[in-house]
């Protein structure tokens, strides 16, 4: 079922119509595009061709699809592509049994409903668009915005989407903490089931539990030590006591391609003075941002105060350079159909919060030598601030 299929024909279709009128947008592209996925609601493997015109979304696919597409998709109308390819045939005056090319078929789409020109996203196929310009097809690339600037804003059915993605998250988190817990230190290193634990090793038992929570987590984060101070290493190697271990987990949703994006911090042991004041920090920076978030309020001021805060507490940040630390990252970002979308919560940055956006929220501080902490938990502004639509435990040191 397409839980997104009647919200999206008087959801974001609607919303902001401005989005779907001349110039026509043109899509050659399959699910992994987002913005494809968002336009079509519909799990394509590979590329096919979607317009718009007059404000109608339009498919082209073939035969082995056409059915399954009609039933899911939020299309309007779903051409069979045999029938397009020898319109476009006969159109170009090609020999019998030759195929059209897609920039043909293109072509013979816009002579048929009259469209001078097609906007495009980033991603469509620079191929492609040569081949359109060159045959006199004027091309309009969307601006930074994309080309569904609304996609800031979720629906109701998105948020709902998203909170289940964090779910998937929090299975992974109750795998790390039921692992650790279960685990020995022996000669300073951590042994479950009787062999040393690896990153490696917690990774794929953190993916199997995502999995069985119906989404695909790669390239999870889970860095101990001085690893986790490059915070897009994913970690490697024996797992230790007394080190801080960073595990992000961002999978996503099998069903509709949503995302969940959560972090938490652990150590199996006990703790430093340094390492305890370090987890204590970035928590209530992580508080502190939650309760600042709110309609109204601009990016760059959440991200500062909280640089602001980490700086009054003592902890120096050192970014733009070979070996950064302290608080290098921005404070947070958009999640939706790609892990990392707009707006971006970075210092000074221009945005204002609005009702409806889905951000994350994640300070973390990362010292050579200390190790790293990030607390990172996914947000839904509402009117007058924000709720968690992520959920688990902030218990990080484990006996």
């Amino acid at each position: 079922m397409n839980h997104f299929k009647q919200e999206a024909r008087s959801g974001p279709a609607t919303r902001k119509p401005q989005a779907l009128r001349a110039p026509s947008i043109l899509f050659h592209a399959e699910a992994s595009d987002p913005d494809m996925l968002y336009f079509s609601r519909f799990q394509a493997f590979d590329p096919y061709l979607a317009f718009t015109v007059g404000g109608r979304r339009v498919a082209v696919i073939s035969a082995g699809e056409y059915g399954r597409m009609v039933k899911e998709s939020v299309f309007d109308e779903v051409l069979l592509l045999e029938d397009v390819r020898e319109g476009a045939a006969k159109r170009f005056s090609l020999p019998k049994g030759k195929r059209p090319e897609i920039h043909q078929m293109a072509l013979h789409l816009a002579e048929i409903h009259g469209i001078p020109t097609f906007r495009v996203g980033s991603r469509f196929p620079v191929g492609l668009a040569r081949k359109l310009r060159d045959a006199g097809m004027i091309l309009e690339i969307a601006a930074d915005g994309g080309l569904f600037p609304e996609r800031q804003i979720k629906t109701a059915a998105e948020v709902e989407a998203l909170r289940k993605g964090n779910k998937a998250s929090e299975a992974g988190f109750r795998i790390v903490a039921k692992t650790l817990a279960e685990s020995e230190i022996r000669g300073g290193k951590l042994f479950h089931g009787g062999t040393v634990l690896t990153a490696e090793r917690l990774r794929a038992l953190i993916g199997h539990a995502v999995l069985d929570a119906g989404a695909v987590a790669l390239h999870t984060i889970a860095a101990p030590g001085d690893q986790a101070v490059d915070n897009h290493c994913v970690g490697h190697g024996p797992l230790r006591a007394g080190e801080l271990i960073v595990v992000d987990i961002f999978p996503r949703r099998i069903e509709d391609g949503y995302w969940g994006d959560m972090t938490r911090t652990y150590l199996k042991g006990r703790a430093s003075d340094a390492q305890r004041r370090l987890v204590r920090t970035v928590k209530q920076a992580h508080k502190l941002a939650i309760d600042m978030i709110k309609p109204g309020i601009s990016g760059g001021k959440v991200h500062d105060a909280v640089q602001a805060f980490f700086d009054k507490e003592g902890y120096e940040t050192a970014r733009d350079c070979k070996e950064p630390k302290g608080f290098f990252h921005a404070l947070g970002h958009g999640v939706g159909l790609e892990i990392h979308e707009q707006p971006i919560m970075r210092s000074k940055a221009p945005f204002k919060i609005r009702e409806g956006m889905v951000l994350t929220v994640e300070p973390g501080l990362y010292y050579p030598g200390l190790g790293g902490c990030r607390i990172e938990d996914v947000v839904h502004v509402v009117p007058g601030g924000c709720e968690l639509i992520s959920r688990a435990p902030y218990k990080w040191e484990i006996p």
